[in-house]
């Protein structure tokens, strides 16, 4: 479960996508054979690369980096950041 929640973000952040609310709720997992699936899109943000920064407070606090609350920070990091948090 951990490898492909990893491989989800990764192919989100290739194509671009934060999802910036990476937490339990929003991650689905089939019973059976089928792959994980991520949901909620609504905080997600554009991105262009690892050095993309964003300003403001988004996502749950429990799953945040703590980098959340300062004035500039990674939203791919932050996102890395939550999936560690729930692995």
């Amino acid at each position: 479960v951990a490898r492909q929640l990893f491989e989800a973000v990764e192919f989100m952040h290739d194509h671009g996508v934060a999802h910036m609310d990476i937490k339990p709720d929003n991650i689905r997992i089939p019973l059976g054979y089928g792959r994980l699936t991520i949901i909620d899109f609504g905080l997600s943000v554009r991105v262009k690369g690892p050095r993309d920064m964003l300003e403001g407070y988004r996502g749950t606090p429990e799953y945040s980096a703590p980098e959340v609350d300062s004035t500039r920070y990674s939203p791919i990091r932050a996102d890395l950041w939550s999936v560690g948090q729930v692995v």
